[in-house]
């Protein structure tokens, strides 16, 4: 169901209309701007607090290689792009990039742990979310009248 026909359901309770039009933009921006930052976050922690070598590991156990630069690739993914998103810039290709990050990491470490995937997927979700519906309005893209 596309997002016009959803909104063009009746509301069960539709006096509260008025309230989830105002807000919509704010609970967007919340959603985009706190998975940045919990994104970030993650970054964060393995390029400046030592979970680095950590990381590089399981991509040497998985497979991945080379996986020195592909470890620092995709947390410098993160935190920049976990920064960006949460300021709504570029988050079309950047939540995308995550998304994609999102899958192998499902594929290739939690379903096979047997654990851990669930939120795992809860970020796949959100990142083809953003993906899908942009910056938003309040945004960085927004306020240079650009949006990828």
């Amino acid at each position: 169901m596309s997002a016009q026909a959803q909104n063009d359901l009746p509301l069960v309770f539709p006096f509260l209309a008025p309230l989830y039009g105002k807000v919509q933009d704010l609970s967007y921006a919340l959603l985009r701007t706190t998975t940045g930052g919990v994104m970030s976050w993650f970054g964060w922690e393995k390029l400046f607090n030592g979970d680095m070598p950590r990381d590089i590991a399981l991509f040497q156990d998985l497979g991945l290689e080379p996986a020195v630069p592909l470890a620092y690739l995709t947390s410098l993914l993160e935190f920049f792009g976990g920064i960006a998103i949460a300021l709504g810039l570029l988050t079309r290709p950047l939540a995308f990039m995550l998304f994609i990050q999102m899958i192998v990491i499902l594929v290739l470490v939690m379903i096979p742990r047997g654990t851990g995937f669930q939120l795992s997927t809860v970020w796949l979700g959100v990142f083809a979310y953003l993906s899908a519906h942009g910056s938003g309005r309040w945004s960085l893209d927004r306020l240079i009248g650009k949006q990828v």
